[in-house]
């Protein structure tokens, strides 16, 4: 009795064994399969993150290739060339960011088209300024050759003079279209030269009796707006005095207008149509990247809703910011 005993007990532990074993099993199978589900996640995020940079390293190779396809002898175009491949560079460097820091791939693929978009502008703009420049050293050849003539037929019969005049208002029409190349070319250069902002923001404040600022972020009591942006480094513009014309435009579209707190009217460069700006101010430049803050004290009433921020310089956009008053 005490045998068979003995015996359901042994029988019993490697039940109990062979159950603990089944379960320990299925438990490293379990996880087995989790790790398994990881490593394979690991690598496809891995491949799309090399595919992304693969496609970045092809697209970039391809734009600095055709800017120096279009190299020559003008210096200028060398230098400009030179200027659109470094800013080219820096925003593959950013894109690389995107893609293995960042872990953004969709914005890393936005920012490759944009790069190509970009390029395409820079190899039109490049070709524009070398079928311009030739236009130009055509004409000016024309001139010089038809003015020697000129001098040559000073002593000629009256019909031969009249024929004369006619040439002289031919070149007259001809100098009003270098005129023209001429004006189009310094829109361009006046275009280039705009500063760039980023880093932009817009906060509001009420002024303590002691004349410190408290931040508010109600409509109904913000007394001053706090506008604050990075000038960035522009090779082509002038260091000294910038003007900046700030134009702010409140959630019903009206733009914050009053002539009494400084507001008025500017053109804009591109097609001369006027513009409401709510302040001008005017900024030392240095021409090196620094950052700007203006004081805004608003004689106008607020109201809660989206306001969008838009800052001029030299007639041309240079920045914009979106922000929200309750």
């Amino acid at each position: 009795m005490a045998s068979k005993k003995s015996t359901n007990n042994v029988i019993a532990m490697a039940i109990i064994a062979i159950i603990l074993l089944l379960g320990t099993t299925g438990y490293l199978w379990v996880e087995n399969n989790k790790l398994k589900n990881e490593i394979d996640k690991y690598n496809k995020e891995l491949n799309n993150l090399s595919q992304t940079q693969a496609k970045l390293e092809k697209d970039y190779e391809l734009a600095i290739n055709s800017l120096d396809d279009l190299k020559g002898d003008n210096l200028e175009l060398n230098s400009l060339i030179e200027k659109q491949k470094s800013e080219l560079k820096a925003q593959k460097e950013k894109i690389s960011t995107l893609i293995w820091k960042s872990r953004k791939l969709q914005k890393a693929k936005v920012e490759i088209e944009n790069l190509k978009a970009q390029a395409l502008e820079y190899v039109q703009e490049i070709n524009d300024l070398k079928e311009q420049n030739e236009v130009l050293t055509s004409a000016n050849q024309k001139l010089q050759k038809d003015k020697s003539e000129l001098y040559e037929k000073l002593n000629l019969t009256k019909s031969q003079k009249i024929k004369i005049q006619q040439e002289k208002d031919s070149l007259a029409l001809i100098k009003q279209k270098l005129e023209k190349d001429k004006k189009r070319l310094y829109t361009k250069a006046n275009k280039a030269s705009v500063i760039p902002l980023d880093k932009i923001s817009v906060k509001g404040y009420s002024i303590k009796k002691n004349g410190k600022y408290s931040r508010k972020r109600k409509a109904k009591n913000i007394q001053v707006l706090k506008i604050c942006f990075d000038m960035m480094e522009n090779e082509i513009a002038d260091t000294g005095e910038e003007v900046f014309y700030i134009r702010l435009i409140g959630p019903d579209g009206i733009t914050l207008y009053d002539e009494n707190t400084g507001s008025g009217i500017i053109f804009k460069s591109s097609d001369n149509t006027p513009l409401k700006y709510t302040k001008k101010y005017s900024v030392d430049y240095t021409g090196k990247q620094a950052n700007k803050c203006l004081i805004w004290n608003k004689d106008i009433p607020l109201i809660k809703g989206r306001y969008k921020l838009e800052v001029y310089n030299k007639g041309y956009i240079s920045g914009k910011y979106d922000f929200k008053l309750r």
